[in-house]
């Protein structure tokens, strides 16, 4: 990669005396609610004349995102570095690389003098129960959480920590430092859905940015009555109200899942725990449960076997999983569903059980293969959840229901009858 002649040290960009510090987003494309980023400014406020620069990088281990993640996540790094811009801090974005290989690459221009890193969007920032002690099943989790939530941080303060200058242009060339940034949705395992745009069917048509996150969640919470009765709706089909739609938000990290928690909490003070607000409450646990127990059981918790270590018979027809893969399974109702996550990246939670029961259950196809694919397309995909529910629903999860070893079935037809009587969604994606 190219760079300048001389590049300027970070001692001879920063004011005399100051440090260099460099905060590492990791996949956490906010401002809100860093407690890193708070750590990073109280240095820079501790030695005058400290600059920040900040690095968007993904975590180590994390697996590239899929088209429409990285699609969603371009338009949260554009509005978030324009925000920074607006304060002289400059984002350097590179979100297909490490924060290590991110340094290498800034290294001919830049040394920070110091490093802080985002973690990822929990609840709890340490174990909420003791690892030895952490249950298999969800109920056990929840009972045995010893205290509530961390409450979420405002954004700080980054004023008077901004760097450039009239003369930046010359100090760091525009040319090398737009060479940093790859094509948000290039493919690269060239698959033939290749740069796909947002559909106007899309029951998830919002950028992914962090101010449309937050005004998601209030809209959600406060403006509308769609949590009262999130319950009760949040297996629909078709539109953006009958769920929170604020999965893609947590999966990019342009939302803390303690900013969520903190309004729900607001919310039942000011109108009582409902129905709706209990269940939205407890799904974010489910979350929590399953990011614990992926880091409790490392390798073992995405293996074939699951943590029940048994591994049914399944049928490798790769054939088959190709067909399935491009919406052409031969099932008009699960065809459909498919034909929504590949144009818009978005499955209803009941869509996703649809999908994931005939996958197991009719076609006999590997469980993993199913969950992989998933995970590449779904604008939502966070790998701990995802391997939590296809585990579960192919019986090897962690669910008193997986432990007899029978994977969870749906009657199509029925279902069909209950979700989609007047078939609005299969028409809509035919």
């Amino acid at each position: 990669m190219p760079g300048p002649a001389r590049a300027p040290s970070a001692h001879e960009t920063a004011a005399a005396g100051g440090f260099t510090i460099a905060f590492c987003l990791e996949g956490q494309l906010r401002l809100d609610d860093q407690p890193a980023l708070h750590e990073a400014v109280a240095l820079a406020r501790h030695q005058p004349g400290s600059r920040l620069v900040v690095l968007a990088t993904r975590p180590e281990g994390q697996r590239l995102r899929g088209p429409h993640q990285r699609r969603i996540g371009a338009q949260a790094l554009a509005s978030l570095r324009s925000r920074l811009t607006a304060l002289g801090i400059p984002l350097l974005s590179f979100p297909q690389q490490t924060t290590a290989a991110a340094l290498d690459a800034i290294r001919p221009l830049l040394r920070p003098d110091r490093l802080f890193k985002a973690q990822q969007s929990r609840l709890f920032e340490a174990w909420p129960v003791a690892p030895e002690r952490f249950p298999l099943v969800f109920s056990n989790f929840r009972r045995r959480l010893d205290r509530p939530p961390e409450a979420p941080l405002p954004p700080p303060d980054l004023s008077g920590l901004g760097w450039l200058a009239a003369d930046w242009p010359e100090a760091w060339p525009r040319e090398w430092l737009q060479s940093l940034d790859p094509d948000p949705v290039a493919d690269p395992l060239g698959d033939p859905y290749r740069d796909p745009q947002s559909d106007p069917r899309s029951a998830f048509p919002f950028r992914g940015d962090e101010p449309t996150a937050l005004a998601r969640l209030q809209h959600f919470c406060g403006g509308s009555d769609g949590l009262r009765h999130y319950k009760a709706r949040r297996n629909g089909l078709v539109g953006t109200e009958f769920s929170s739609k604020l999965s893609p938000f947590l999966a990019l990290g342009s939302l803390s899942v303690r900013r969520i928690w903190q309004v729900l909490l607001e919310y039942q003070a000011r109108e009582g725990a409902d129905e709706g607000s209990e269940w939205l409450k407890q799904e974010l646990l489910w979350r929590e449960f399953f990011l614990w127990s992926e880091q409790r059981h490392g390798a073992a918790f995405h293996g074939a076997s699951g943590l029940q270590n048994r591994q049914p018979a399944w049928l490798e027809n790769r054939e088959l999983f190709e067909r399935w893969c491009h919406a052409d399974g031969g099932h008009p109702l699960i065809d459909a569903q498919l034909r929504e996550l590949l144009a818009s990246g978005y499955l209803s939670n009941r869509g996703r059980q649809w999908v994931a029961s005939h996958f197991i259950n009719s076609l006999q196809l590997p469980w993993t293969w199913g969950a992989r694919f998933f995970e590449w397309w779904l604008i939502d995909a966070e790998p701990a959840l995802n391997t939590g529910n296809w585990a579960y629903l192919a019986g090897v999860g962690s669910d008193p229901r997986s432990f007899g070893g029978s994977p969870r079935r749906f009657d199509l037809e029925r279902q069909v009858g209950l979700y989609d009587p007047e078939q609005t969604h299969r028409q809509r994606w035919s």
